[in-house]
C-alpha cells in the first residue's frame, strides 16, 4: 500500500518546472470570464436616505399649540421606521410602480397564454422582480436607506423617489382620513345644534313666560356648544390642509454615474485568486511523490 506525501523542497523544484502551465491557466480563467462579464447585463443603483417623522407632531394640537413643537423631537424612533417599511412594501405600492413605469415590459415578462388571467399574473410577476430589485437598510444612526438595482440608470432613481412620495402620500393619508372623519361628524353634530336652535326659536314665540326662559337658556348653551365644535372643525380643517410629513428625505435618489453590478474589478481578481488556488491543487496532486 502507498500514500502521497509532500515536502518543502520537492514542491518548491516542482512549482518552478510548471509555473508556466500554473500562469497559463490562470489567463484563461481571466479570459473566460472577462468575455462572461462582457455579456452580463449593468445593473445600477440608486440611493436615497429617509428619516422618520415624529407621529406626535401630525397631531392636530401640534399646529395650535406652540409649547407641543418643544415637547417633541421632529424625528421619530426604530418603531417609525419599522412602520414606514411596512407601507412602503404592501402590495399595492408595488402594484402601483409596475404600472406607472411598465415594469411588465421592462422585464420582459412571458405573456400568459390564458387571456382572462394575463394581465393579473403578468402584474404579479412584476411585482416579484421588483421587490428583489428594491431593498431597505435601517442604520444605526436611526436612518432608512432605500436602494433600486435596474438595468436602466434613469429607471432606478425614479423607482426610488416614487416609492417615497408614495409611502409619504400613504403615511400622511392615513392621518387626513382619520381628520376627515372627525370633521364630517363635527359638521354633522353642528348641522343637528343648528336645526335644534332654530326649533328651539320657533318654540320660543308660543311659549309661556317662564318656558320661554328656559328655551333662551337652552339656546344659550346651544350657542355655546356650536361655537366650540365650529373651533374644532376649523382647526381640523386647517390640518388636513397642512398635512405633517410622515419622514423627511436627507438624500433623494440620483442616477448612478457608472454600473455597480457586476463589478469587475473584485469579480476578475477573485478569479484570478481562485483559479491559481486551484491550479496550484491541481498541479501537486498531480505530481505527489508516491511512498509506501
Amino acid at each position: 500500500m502507498t500514500t502521497a506525501h509532500f515536502n518543502l523542497q520537492s514542491t518548491v523544484q516542482l512549482l518552478q518546472r510548471k509555473w508556466k502551465q500554473i500562469v497559463l491557466f490562470v489567463i484563461i480563467a481571466l479570459v473566460v470570464a472577462a468575455i462572461t462579464l462582457m455579456l452580463v447585463p449593468k445593473y445600477y443603483k440608486s440611493t436615497a436616505i429617509i428619516v422618520p417623522a415624529n407621529p406626535a407632531l401630525a397631531d392636530k394640537a401640534g399646529l395650535f399649540n406652540a409649547n407641543i413643537q418643544g415637547l417633541y423631537s421632529y424625528f421619530g424612533s426604530g418603531d417609525d421606521i419599522d412602520r414606514t417599511i411596512g407601507i412602503a412594501t404592501m402590495d399595492t405600492v408595488y402594484k402601483q410602480l409596475v404600472d406607472e413605469f411598465k415594469l411588465v415590459d421592462y422585464y420582459q415578462i412571458n405573456q400568459t397564454d390564458t387571456a382572462k388571467d394575463k394581465s393579473a399574473l403578468d402584474r404579479r410577476k412584476a411585482v416579484l422582480e421588483l421587490r428583489e430589485d428594491l431593498s431597505f437598510q435601517k442604520t444605526d444612526i436611526g436612518q432608512l436607506k432605500l436602494f433600486a438595482w435596474t438595468k436602466d440608470k434613469q429607471l432606478s432613481a425614479n423607482l426610488v423617489n416614487r416609492l417615497i412620495a408614495i409611502t409619504q402620500q400613504n403615511e400622511a393619508g392615513i392621518w387626513k382620513q382619520r381628520y376627515q372623519s372627525s370633521l364630517q361628524k363635527l359638521e354633522q353634530s353642528i348641522k343637528q345644534m343648528e336645526q335644534e336652535y332654530t326649533s328651539l326659536t320657533d318654540a320660543a314665540k308660543t311659549a309661556k313666560e317662564a318656558d320661554a326662559i328656559l328655551i333662551n337658556n337652552k339656546q344659550h348653551s346651544l350657542l355655546e356648544q356650536i361655537n366650540t365644535y365650529q373651533k374644532s372643525a376649523n382647526e381640523f380643517k386647517l390640518a388636513i390642509e397642512n398635512n405633517a410629513p410622515a419622514f423627511y428625505v436627507v438624500e433623494p435618489a440620483v442616477i448612478a454615474a457608472k454600473s455597480e453590478k457586476p463589478n469587475k474589478p473584485e469579480l476578475l481578481l477573485l478569479t484570478a485568486l481562485c483559479s491559481f488556488i486551484f491550479a496550484l491543487i491541481g498541479v501537486l496532486v498531480n505530481n505527489r511523490e508516491p511512498s509506501l
